[in-house]
């Protein structure tokens, strides 16, 4: 493909709506190309921001393919002269429009995944810190230790997992300094090694106990770890493996 379409892609890409041969296509330009990371970065921004909004839950099954359907009949009904050249003004325009349009798709999405089944509005969710001071009264709850890497031995913390394994939340103590252009990323593990984004975060400069909402897609006995490692803005530009040296992890058992 030529580099603007793989450009257009790429609010797909990060919202991980695009088939294989796309994909590949996406990364290899990735790999190379210091607009197009930035690119995603600002998009993974946006998007990290409008995910909060909704209660962690397994989508349907069907709503990848839906978001591959939709964006695929948008890129078709685009009139050729919206087509980015060479000129920076026009392929900037249409970068800001495609990141606005995923992003609004993104919102729709979020809202549908608010409502039950009968259209009823799901409660706010629970702040992390207040549900880790639920969970640790909680009869049946599981607790999991932090495992630091080298360097970062004075981090302390856990994994506190709901009896049922439904609800999850980390809490992290004297989590290493970040730079100005760095974040963490978390990583959940699954049985089978395939590692899976848990969204970005940053911590208090002043090491503090912070809390964070694990967003498990399946029961815990379905992995067998989490790591978090540090990123540049936006998270790795891989949606299935970190770049940046690894902070700690928490294995889960065999």
């Amino acid at each position: 493909m030529e580099r603007h379409t793989l450009i257009d892609l790429i609010p797909a890409y990060a919202l991980g709506a695009l088939d294989s041969d796309e994909r590949d296509a996406v990364e290899a330009l990735l790999r190379t190309d210091a607009e197009a990371q930035a690119l995603l970065a600002e998009y993974r921004a946006v998007a990290g921001h409008i995910a909060l909004l909704a209660p962690q839950r397994v989508p349907p099954a069907h709503l990848a393919g839906d978001l591959r359907t939709r964006l695929a009949a948008d890129r078709a009904a685009r009139p050729p002269d919206s087509r980015p050249g060479e000129d920076a003004a026009p392929r900037g325009g249409w970068r800001l429009w495609m990141l606005a349009a995923a992003a609004a798709l993104a919102v729709v999405i979020a809202a549908v995944m608010l409502l039950d089944q009968d259209g009823t509005p799901e409660p706010t969710p629970m702040p992390p810190a207040t549900l880790y001071r639920q969970l640790l009264e909680q009869e049946g709850a599981s607790r999991y230790a932090i495992v630091p890497d080298e360097g970062n031995e004075a981090l302390t913390g856990e994994l506190l997992v709901a009896a049922r394994g439904d609800r999850a939340v980390l809490c992290m103590t004297s989590l290493p300094a970040l730079g100005a252009d760095q974040v963490f990323q978390l990583w959940m593990i699954d049985r089978e090694g395939t590692r899976t984004s848990g969204g970005v975060f940053t911590a208090d400069p002043a090491g503090e106990s912070i809390y964070l909402h694990v967003p498990f897609s399946a029961p815990v006995t379905a992995y067998q770890g989490l790591g978090v490692s540090i990123e540049p803005p936006g998270g790795s530009p891989y949606p299935d493996r970190p770049t940046g040296p690894r902070v700690f992890s928490v294995p889960l058992g065999s």
